[in-house]
């Protein structure tokens, strides 16, 4: 076997913070963050707007954006999921009409920081349906696990 190597590099979260601040169309002092203090709520309307719109964006690039772990995403994510009325949707319908939206990638926390914002929006639709958002999320991730054994790739290794 050769050995092959890549030159190429991931761009820095501040990279990517100021690709998306030139795309939203944000001046110097209109920052997603306010000296890493207060994120900024009118670019996350504008930003989670066109996410839901896929407007400049691929449906692979929505989760990217939900599940960072900071004040402005989780702004974003609260936005973007004001855009579903789940009321009166089961679990799993409500599961399936928010993932057809985009494509849910990323490592397992980040996937999970997703999951917890639809947990979250589902409640607030149904607040009779389940207790908790904690039972709420847990039955998310149960969903998630069936579906995958379901449909996902079968290893002979097992």
């Amino acid at each position: 076997m050769g050995s092959w190597s890549c030159d190429a590099r991931l761009a820095t979260d501040s990279e990517l913070d100021q690709d998306l601040s030139d795309r939203l169309g944000l001046s110097g002092s209109d920052t997603l963050t306010n000296g890493g203090q207060r994120a900024d709520v009118a670019a996350a309307k504008r930003l989670a707007k066109r996410l839901f719109n896929l407007d400049g964006f691929r449906k692979s690039d929505v989760a990217r954006h939900l599940s960072k772990n900071n004040d402005f995403s989780r702004m974003v994510a609260e936005e973007y999921l004001g855009f579903f009325d789940f009321t009166g949707l089961a679990l799993d319908q409500a599961l399936r009409t928010f993932l057809r939206q985009f494509a849910l990638m990323g490592e397992t926390q980040e996937r999970e920081r997703v999951l917890s914002h639809f947990s979250k929006r589902y409640l607030d639709c149904n607040p009779r349906v389940i207790p908790s958002e904690d039972a709420v999320h847990t039955l998310t991730c149960a969903l998630m696990l069936l579906n995958t054994d379901l449909h996902g790739q079968v290893s002979d290794n097992y």
